[in-house]
């Protein structure tokens, strides 16, 4: 990839105690060192790098640790961690830097699609180097109004080539390989491209109000050659049309109650040595926000286990919508309780924080849309 130039457990552990096979080192082990790394890296690291770079050493921290190989299995040298662990790890990096857990997030869901669905050669060649961190993958699929993988408008043409325009593409920028989703004939395929040769164009970066740092960009392919054996995604038309139709959200559960725990940590430690000299009043006023504040992070915290236990409540897109909403609203007060002390001085987490809460419910699969699902089958 190209280079720049420039606490402890919680009980969100509780009932996911992870089985040790010997080799490579197990999910529990590996989690507590990135939880270390959070808490002793990654806020340091920002208080002395501007937000929008991209964060070259924090990414090789993270090859070190093992993040980039925990959905792939031992056999191509992943960590091979049950959906219980790459939860955590999303939690542990989004307690940090939202923008983390996003870079890291999309590329194992590329080694899930990859070990799913390549064909061998495809998984011998590409899994223990994405696995290791050295090949990071990125996604084109969105496009603007598209509700269904079968209504693609990005197209193989007859002679061999794609063309098409995609939205929002993480790891765009940085990505070794970028997995383009497009309609050739009566299926959905995956086509490997390298976004360094030509015909593929990435756009400039878009705005955002948060989850600086890493790549979001748009990228047009316009008339890309490639091998329909070699590159396309578990070779010549394989269809992944019912597979882009099911998806877990649950990393993005998890990212939101990340965020909350070091907001609410935050807010607690800024309140503690800040209210010593105030009236019983001011301090009555307080205890009524840090309440409101502890009361938002329980419940999101009882939706989480509501979605995670062996026989949830509540789908996965449902606990992303309320959970990323409860963060901003969380956020919000804990931004109002702490002032602009709090929101801008030292390392200036909360500020982060709250600028990521606003990009959160319109990433992956956007609130709004997942509320329409919700309503159509309330209705049905």
């Amino acid at each position: 990839m190209a280079e720049n130039p420039d606490r402890r457990p919680t009980d969100l552990e509780e009932g996911t105690q992870l089985p040790r096979s010997g080799r490579p080192p197990p999910a529990n082990e590996r989690l507590s060192a990135i939880r270390a790394f959070v808490d002793e890296e990654v806020g340091a690291y920002l208080a002395t790098h501007a937000e929008h770079l991209y964060p070259d050493r924090l990414v090789a921290r993270l090859r070190c640790l093992g993040a980039f190989g925990a959905a792939v299995s031992e056999s191509y040298g992943g960590g091979n961690w049950p959906a219980p662990g790459t939860a955590r790890l999303s939690y542990e990096l989004a307690r940090g830097w939202q923008s983390l857990a996003g870079l890291v997030g999309t590329h194992l869901k590329l080694c899930r699609l990859v070990e799913r669905h390549g064909t061998a050669e495809q998984r011998n060649a590409w899994l223990a180097p994405m696995a290791r961190g050295e090949k990071v993958f990125a996604r084109a699929y969105h496009e603007q109004g598209v509700p269904h993988p079968a209504q693609l408008r990005t197209r193989v043409h007859a002679d061999g080539r794609l063309y098409g325009h995609k939205g929002w593409v993480t790891n765009a920028r940085h990505a070794d390989r970028i997995v383009a989703i497009a309609r050739a004939g009566d299926a959905t395929i995956a086509v490997l491209t390298d976004p360094g040769r030509p015909g593929v164009e990435i756009g400039p970066e878009l705005p955002r109000p948060g989850m600086l740092g890493i790549s979001l960009a748009e990228v047009t392919f316009t008339g890309y050659e490639f091998d329909p054996d070699e590159d396309v995604l578990g070779g010549r038309g394989h269809d992944l049309t019912e597979a882009l139709r099911t998806y877990d959200l649950t990393s993005y559960v998890a990212r939101a109650l990340g965020s909350a725990d070091a907001v609410y940590e935050a807010a607690l430690r800024h309140v503690r040595a800040a209210t010593g000299g105030r009236s019983p009043q001011a301090r009555g006023a307080v205890n009524l926000r840090v309440g409101e504040l502890t009361m938002c992070r329980a419940v999101m915290r009882t939706v989480w286990h509501s979605t995670t236990g062996t026989r949830p409540s509540l789908s996965s897109g449902e606990a992303k919508v309320f959970c990323t909403s409860a963060l901003q609203e969380l956020v919000r007060n804990a931004a109002l309780l702490c002032g602009g002390a709090g929101y801008a001085g030292g390392e200036a987490a909360l500020g982060r924080h709250y600028r990521d809460a606003l990009a959160l419910p319109i990433i992956g699969v956007p609130s709004d849309t997942l509320l329409s699902h919700i309503g159509e089958e309330a209705l049905a």
